[in-house]
């Protein structure tokens, strides 16, 4: 079964243009934080093949950025989804169909109310995605392309 995270940007500074807004220096150290404490909770993180969906926003890129150095896998396959800044639920589910089967992970960084949502439509579960929270779910399917709503099934949510 297929595994997913899905991450809400740490905390960010207010500020215009949205797109351009940078993590506060509390939201780096949480998101560092993170990445470190996620390694030790899900250790298979260290060695499967993982492909990372993120939003293209300077707040969604550091935070990748911070998870990635946290985890220490070299089997890491980043995009940055250029309709993934503020996406609706059906354009990471887009994306998700499209995950090789022979990759068992995938970590979506995004902003609300799209990954909220998009936890609800895969697990029925009404989930606050405060800044830096994350879910991890397995999917209930075989292979990336048969995702779908009610598909998910939440194991674990983290709040920094």
């Amino acid at each position: 079964m297929p595994k997913l995270f899905i991450l809400r940007h740490g905390e960010s500074s207010p500020g215009s243009p949205d797109f351009d807004r940078p993590l506060t220096d509390q939201g780096r150290l949480d998101i560092e934080r993170f990445g470190i404490k996620l390694a030790e909770l899900e250790p298979e993180l260290a060695s499967n093949k993982i492909i990372l969906l993120s939003s293209p926003s300077k707040r969604t890129k550091e935070t990748t950025q911070l998870l990635l150095s946290g985890l220490h896998n070299l089997d890491i396959s980043v995009n940055y989804i250029e309709n993934g800044y503020l996406a609706d639920p059906a354009t990471w589910i887009k994306n998700i169909e499209n995950i090789p089967s022979e990759t068992p992970t995938c970590i979506v960084v995004g902003h609300n109310p799209g990954i909220s949502d998009l936890i609800t439509i895969l697990s029925g579960s009404h989930i606050t995605m405060t800044p830096g929270a994350c879910v991890t779910m397995e999917l209930l399917i075989n292979d990336w392309d048969e995702v779908f709503e009610g598909t998910g099934n939440v194991l674990s949510a983290y709040r920094p």
